[in-house]
């Protein structure tokens, strides 16, 4: 008699433990359910390009980080022309696009040898929202060794205004082992005049999109 209560105990235990087995399941696979029709609707948002124009500086962030990944994946399409300013100036610039549209604009160039830049543009609706430059000085030291002094501008643009711009500057030395390492030295809150003249040349340089003839930038 014993034995048949325990048997019945046992079973009792076995039907509760293998419902609370099945809601658990149901709970996770309701979760995972939601997780991927999450993604599902991300990854259609940046399939289909319908990015809203950032309005404050965390959206920038967010979207910035869209196009740098889309970039990484190659996702967009690019066309790139050279140019040369009577061998003062000379550069290329490269225009990026998804789906027929505007992303990124990078514009690399170098004036009188020992200057050169790169500055990029990320781009939604026609409007940069987000603005980097970095410009490298370099000269001669002793022993023919090289010294590269660097300054990298961000700027975060809202309504072709910058709201937020930033300024980090370290030195490159050739034949060393102990050059910094960039991405640990802090950016500095800095006022935007470098950011606003980048903007200005933006609206030049978007106007030169569908078309390679430029003699001088």
């Amino acid at each position: 008699m014993t034995h048949i209560k325990n048997s019945r105990s046992s079973l009792l235990l076995l039907s509760l433990l293998t419902i609370t087995v099945a809601c658990q399941k149901r709970i996770e696979n309701s979760k995972g359910r939601q997780v991927l029709k999450n993604e599902k609707v991300e990854n259609t948002a940046i399939q289909s390009g319908s990015y809203q124009t950032p309005k404050d500086v965390d959206a920038i962030k967010e979207l910035y980080a869209a196009w740098d990944q889309r970039e990484k994946n190659g996702s967009f399409k690019k066309i790139s022309f050279n140019y040369n300013c009577e061998n003062e100036k000379s550069g290329e610039l490269t225009y990026f696009f998804e789906n027929g549209k505007l992303r990124i604009i990078e514009h690399t160039y170098s004036e009188y040898y020992h200057f050169s830049a790169t500055d990029r543009y990320y781009v939604t609706e026609g409007i940069a929202f987000f603005v980097y430059s970095k410009e490298v000085v370099w000269s001669f030291e002793a022993e023919g060794k090289t010294k590269d002094n660097v300054t990298e501008y961000r700027g975060y643009v809202i309504n072709d205004k910058p709201v937020e711009c930033l300024e980090k500057k370290y030195i490159l030395r050739s034949r060393v082992d102990n050059n910094p390492d960039t991405d640990q030295i802090a950016n500095k809150i800095s006022d935007c005049r470098n950011i606003e003249k980048l903007i200005k040349n933006y609206e030049r340089l978007v106007t030169y999109k569908s078309s390679s003839d430029v003699d001088c930038l």
